[in-house]
């Protein structure tokens, strides 16, 4: 049905009316919006200008399986225990590329060591002098994993085979297919963990020359072997088509797969910066020396230290491999009851479960348009605060730091943020998604109590008719600023959800619509004003 538009002169005078003061704070407080400001107008005459209601918001749930995962910023390495879910673990392949094509060696070379490095995330604490202090940030765990490096030997295409127009897509299922094509290790440890001290690089005689964050920063041609491999796979092949281009060079070496060979306990996940990793190889060897560049007339030839650079810049496959705790899935699978909703909500990254949620309850008279909705926009409500708040389920989370700081609302049936997420200028849009509430705000070992999410210029955007009354999806979020598309594979009902979901380890349980804590069910809650009554 066409929808009622509500002009902007109304708007403007009931704002005017109501005072323009009390509005903004109204926005901006979570306090119940119905004492705000009693004391300038005084509570009744407020209470009679502002009224709340609640109205139905039905969600349910649906697990996802297999996700895109070679669109990732980065790639998380390593094994996670969700003291809910169950053990996660994780692995990645990526292609490397020459930094300069169709490189000069020059002669006599000698081939000094193969350096690999990559940054973890860290942050600065402190600067003393020379010295930095870092903290490493995405780090979860204390015990130890084991690494493994080898040679993959399957081609990740940038395209997809079936149709050139549209980008490749790879799914986090994708190992078997890099496990059944490996080249020979290159690297292992058994006892790796990510150091948080500077990485500091040496000149040959002792004296620092670099600094630089943390990261993995380790030599991988200490055997003959291993030496033998790096000067066969790069330095001669000089003048040969391998070296020519990108894409010749990526169809000669195909990448690298970073395998977990297992863990300590409980090990740890770390994520990688693969955008500034790279793999240099320090050679020494003898050019013409045409130019005279040592002035000597009697030489004629001179020795250059010179580094072949190796970066991360090509396609990358994160794998997820989930071992979630079979009893949770089952929920998971039983709580789809898209009718009447659920009792509980499960949200889980990965290759785990999100929420789907329609608001304003059904449509009795079948017109399109929930019942409730409709009345609402005959009466012309102006609304000064909408609101979703979900409930941790305290008995089924365990409390602690591994509870999801944020989780993320937004527009299902279109893949798009919400205009409230737009329009909040706050620090990490916490004022439209608000960060995860605890019994304790200053301890993140305290309990999880809720997320309160508002969505008022969504509502209002659906009153005034510019846009539909659109499912909405729920789900945790490693990154709210990630909001591109990540595909699922194997879709029941959603076939794509959010890259910071795809790309999050953390879960959480939250009270549904249908809860037996009344108190604690999910609802939609306006605070409003009329223009009719």
């Amino acid at each position: 049905m066409k929808k009622k538009m509500m002009s902007k002169m109304k708007r403007v005078a009931m704002n005017v009316s109501i005072v323009a003061g009390i509005v903004l704070g109204l926005a901006a407080c979570d306090n119940e919006l119905n004492t705000i400001g009693s004391d300038i107008l005084g509570a009744d005459q407020l209470n009679d200008r502002i009224k709340k209601q609640e109205f139905d918001a039905v969600a349910f749930n649906d697990l996802l399986g297999p996700v895109q995962t070679n669109n990732f910023g980065s790639f998380p390495f390593g094994v996670y225990d969700d003291p809910v879910y169950g053990r996660t673990s994780y692995d990645f392949v990526s292609q490397v590329n020459l930094a300069f094509t169709d490189p000069d060696f020059g002669d006599n070379i000698v081939l000094d060591s193969v350096v690999l490095q990559i940054p973890y995330y860290s942050t600065v604490e402190t600067i003393v002098g020379e010295v930095t202090t870092y903290s490493v940030d995405s780090l979860y765990g204390t015990m130890e994993n084991g690494l493994e490096i080898y040679e993959n030997k399957y081609f990740l295409n940038s395209f997809d085979v079936d149709d050139v127009t549209n980008p490749a897509v790879y799914y986090s299922d994708f190992k078997p297919t890099i496990e059944s094509n490996l080249g020979p290790l290159i690297y292992s440890d058994d006892n790796f963990f990510p150091k948080e001290e500077e990485s500091i690089e040496l000149t040959l005689d002792g004296e620092v020359s670099s600094r630089s964050a943390p990261r993995l920063r380790e030599r991988i041609d200490l055997t003959p072997a291993s030496s033998a491999y790096w000067r066969s796979l790069i330095i001669d092949q000089e003048g040969q088509p391998a070296l020519q281009s990108a894409s010749d060079f990526q169809n000669y070496f195909r990448g690298l797969y970073f395998k977990l060979s297992g863990f300590t306990g409980n090990g740890h996940m770390v994520h990688f910066n693969l955008n500034d990793a790279d793999i240099k190889l320090y050679i020494r060897s003898e050019f013409d020396d045409d130019s005279d560049i040592d002035n000597d007339p009697t030489t004629t030839t001179i020795e250059i230290e010179s580094i072949v650079e190796l970066n991360f810049d090509g396609n990358k496959v994160g794998f997820i491999n989930n071992e979630l705790d079979p009893s949770i899935v089952s929920n998971i699978q039983a709580a789809n009851n898209d009718v009447d909703g659920e009792e509980r909500l499960y949200l889980k990254g990965g290759e785990g479960s999100m929420v789907l949620i329609d608001l304003f309850g059904p449509d009795v008279d079948m017109n399109g348009e929930a019942d409730a909705l409709t009345q609402i926009i005959a009466d012309n409500w102006i609304i000064n605060d909408a609101s979703l708040t979900f409930y941790v389920d305290q008995t089924a989370v365990e409390a602690g730091s591994t509870e999801p700081e944020r989780i993320i609302l937004y527009n299902y049936d279109d893949k798009t943020v919400l205009i409230d997420y737009v329009l909040d200028n706050s620090s990490l849009r916490s004022n439209h998604l608000g960060v995860l509430e605890r019994v304790d705000d200053e301890d993140d070992t305290s309990q999880g109590v809720q997320y309160k999410i508002r969505l008022t210029e969504h509502i209002n955007s659906i009153i005034s008719g510019d846009i539909e009354n659109v499912r909405l999806g729920l789900a945790v979020t490693q990154n709210i600023s990630s909001i591109s598309g990540s595909k699922v594979k194997n879709p029941i009902i959603v076939d794509e959800i959010l890259n910071g979901s795809a790309i999050s380890h953390e879960g959480t349980v939250l009270h549904g619509n249908l809860s037996s804590d009344a108190d604690k069910r999910l609802k939609l809650e306006i605070y409003y004003s009329e223009t009719i009554n």
